[in-house]
């Protein structure tokens, strides 16, 4: 299993963000990111459409979370990239070839479901905390 990079991206953009409580300048961002501003605005795209971001515009512009960090969850995230998870490869929704007569395709589901429910439920300002219990 591999994260896309616009989901680790984004959610470091995110926590950047939350941290600073404030509209950060795309720059500063970058360079705290380790991007370029272009790829910064690439970003941004989907997370402002999504409402999880706003920009803007002018001399101190830049951007800054539209919600609380308490309010946008890793599922958000996914959501605003229209990215899914498959930890196993073997279900359904993966696109398994063989899942309707393989009787384990069940189990591997069943293991993505306590995973993705526990992990899409941690929440930014969990994360700054360091809370994941």
């Amino acid at each position: 299993m591999k994260i896309n990079t616009k989901i680790r991206y984004g959610l470091r953009m995110l926590v950047f963000l939350a941290q600073n409580n404030d509209v950060v300048n795309t720059e500063i961002l970058g360079k705290k990111m380790a991007v370029s501003p272009k790829y910064l605005r690439k970003l941004a795209g989907p997370m402002e459409k999504a409402e999880l971001i706003v920009s803007i515009q002018g001399k101190f512009g830049g951007y800054k979370l539209k919600k609380k960090p308490s309010e946008i969850l890793i599922s958000d995230i996914f959501n605003a990239y229209n990215e899914s998870l498959h930890i196993s490869g073997c279900s359904k929704e993966s696109g398994c070839p063989l899942s309707d007569e393989c009787i384990t395709s069940n189990l591997w589901e069943h293991f993505e479901n306590i995973v993705s429910n526990k992990f899409f439920n941690i929440s930014l300002d969990r994360i700054i905390n360091n809370n994941f219990s």
